[in-house]
Parts: C-alpha cells; sequence; structure tokens
C-alpha cells in the first residue's frame, strides 16, 4: 500500500535533483556578460543609425532597411571571394554601392510618396521582397560566409582574478568602435556642415526652407542615399558574427527599429540611449533568466515605454 507514495517521494526527490541550482553572484561571469553587451550595443547602434536618418529625419518608414543591411554584407562577401579584400576595405565599397541603390529607391519609389506613410510603408514592403528575391537569384538561398580580419580576432583580457579571466573580443570591441565613429561622423554632419543645416530646415519646414533657395528634391536623395549608405556599413560590419543570406536583414530590423523608437527619432543621443538600454537590459536579463526570455521582457518593456512616452527618451523640443 505505500509503494505509490514512496515512488511518488522518490520521484520528487529525483526532480529536485535534477533542477538547476538559481545562479549565485558571480562578479566574474556578471562583468562578461555585460562586456557582451557592449558588443550587442555597437549592433544595435549600427543597424538603427541609418533607420534614424531614413525615419527620424525624413520620416519615411523604410520597411527595407533590413535589405539594405543584407546588400552591405553581400558586398562584403563578394569582394572578399574574388578580389581577397579585407574586411575593413570593403566598407567604403559597401557604402557607395548601397547609398546608390538607396539614391535610386529615392528617385523612382520613395519621391512619389513622401507624406503618404500607408503607401510608402507597402512600397518598401514590397521592395525588401524583390531585393530578396533578386538576391536569391543572384546568389542562391546557400548561406554565404565573410571572413574577418586575423587582427581583429580573440579575446583581449584586461585581467584575472583567481584564475577567472575578464574577456571581451576584439572583434565586438571593433563593432562598438564602428559605431561610435559613424554616430560622430553622422552628428558632425548634421550639425556641422551646410548640407546638414538644409537637411534639418526640410525636415522643419519644407517649403520655407525651398523659397529660401534650398534644392529640396537633392537634399531629399542624399539624405535617403545617407541613411541607406549606413545600413550597408552595418552590413558589412556584422557580416562575420552571422551566415549571409537573404533573409538576414529581417533578424536585424525589429531591433532597429526598437532602438530608434525607445530613444526618440529626432536626436542621435536617443539612438545611442536606445542601443544602451536594450543592450545592456538584454545580456543582464539573459544573465539571469535565458536569452529568450530576455528578449521577450526587453520587447514588453519597450511598448509600455511607447505607449506611455511614444516621443521616446529624448525629443526635440518644439514652440507650440
Amino acid at each position: 500500500m505505500n509503494v505509490l507514495p514512496i515512488n511518488a517521494l522518490s520521484s520528487l526527490i529525483h526532480l529536485a535533483q535534477a533542477t538547476p541550482a538559481a545562479k549565485s553572484f558571480d562578479p566574474i561571469a556578471i562583468t562578461n556578460q555585460l562586456l557582451n553587451g557592449v558588443g550587442i550595443i555597437g549592433i544595435l547602434l549600427l543597424t538603427g543609425l541609418g533607420l534614424s536618418i531614413t525615419f527620424g529625419v525624413m520620416r519615411i518608414i523604410n520597411l527595407a532597411h533590413g535589405e539594405f543591411i543584407m546588400l552591405g554584407a553581400y558586398t562584403s562577401f563578394v569582394l572578399q571571394s574574388n578580389f581577397k579584400m579585407d574586411l575593413l576595405l570593403t566598407i567604403p565599397f559597401s557604402f557607395l554601392f548601397t547609398a546608390f541603390i538607396g539614391a535610386i529607391v529615392e528617385l523612382t519609389i520613395v519621391r512619389r510618396l513622401y507624406g503618404r506613410a500607408v503607401e510608402t510603408l507597402l512600397a518598401t514592403w514590397g521592395l525588401s521582397i524583390v531585393i530578396q528575391g533578386v538576391v536569391k537569384l543572384i546568389f542562391t538561398a546557400q548561406l554565404k560566409y565573410v571572413k574577418a580580419p586575423p587582427y581583429i580576432r580573440g579575446n583581449w583580457t584586461p585581467f584575472q582574478i583567481g584564475g577567472q579571466a575578464i574577456e571581451i573580443s576584439y572583434y565586438r570591441l571593433f563593432i562598438i568602435f564602428m559605431a561610435l565613429l559613424l554616430l560622430g561622423i553622422t552628428a558632425f554632419l548634421l550639425y556641422g556642415t551646410k548640407l546638414g543645416r538644409e537637411v534639418r530646415a526640410v525636415t522643419q519646414n519644407r517649403d520655407m526652407a525651398k523659397c529660401l533657395g534650398v534644392n529640396t528634391s537633392l537634399v531629399d536623395m542624399l539624405t535617403f542615399a545617407y541613411g541607406c549608405g549606413l545600413a550597408g556599413v552595418a552590413g558589412t560590419v556584422i557580416s562575420s558574427l552571422k551566415s549571409v543570406a537573404p533573409p538576414m536583414g529581417q533578424d536585424y530590423l525589429v531591433d532597429a527599429w526598437m532602438t530608434v523608437v525607445t530613444g526618440g527619432v529626432d536626436k542621435l543621443i536617443g539612438v545611442l540611449a536606445g542601443a544602451v538600454l536594450i543592450g545592456e537590459s538584454n545580456a543582464g536579463i539573459a544573465y539571469l533568466i535565458n536569452d529568450p526570455t530576455a528578449r521577450v521582457i526587453v520587447l514588453a518593456a519597450v511598448i509600455v515605454l511607447i505607449r506611455y512616452r511614444p516621443e521616446g527618451l529624448f525629443t526635440v523640443q518644439k514652440r507650440s
């Protein structure tokens, strides 16, 4: 008569022994996880920076942004496989190629849809499907690989404690360096050049800028092309982290939108703030629980933030 309770008790004991214990506080492990979050910040900043130009400055809902990231990665693959070029040397070519494609898209599609958000959304969504299809026809759906140069491989170990090392990969440091460099260049172009003043003038009052002699059509084309070029650079930089494939841009599109809308679409500092907040939150929660749950929690937090602060963390103060 006592066989069933004894078996049930033994099953509970076995289950308790098989359940992993809660993670103890390990400062070395936590530090390494937060350093990995720095790499996530760099990726978010890279992928969101171009979107902050096309959406934050031009108010264009570009659902093909992920495909421009993919085009940048394929540009690096072609140059590296055919001409044995170093990854860093392919960056300017990726920028120029994707910027050129972006200029064509602005001239042929986007220019006719300014002020019509729904039509722009549908047009760029269809464009993303077309670009993926063309890439599949040229390169097939087979995965491609881009090699990182040997001088940014491996890990950097600042110091060790009790046999445990705090380390971060050189490639993640390279990613965050490139992201900050592009952020600085973009800020200089927007706030320190004549073209940047014209871009901000067109954004704030298009009709007045046109009356003052600003070529608004040229400004629109250059701005959209620059945002697409930044997406191409992002594709090149992150191409060594994952395999290159036609749908790869979709993996980064949602994260890029989250970064832009969290920080605010009116200032570049908002993109940086959104990348830091999402990147480190994701890394910290992933250490405590797991990565899929962390992504769900961060996404839910972003939704709540947008619900109660739709302008994001940073926004331009405008006169009423």
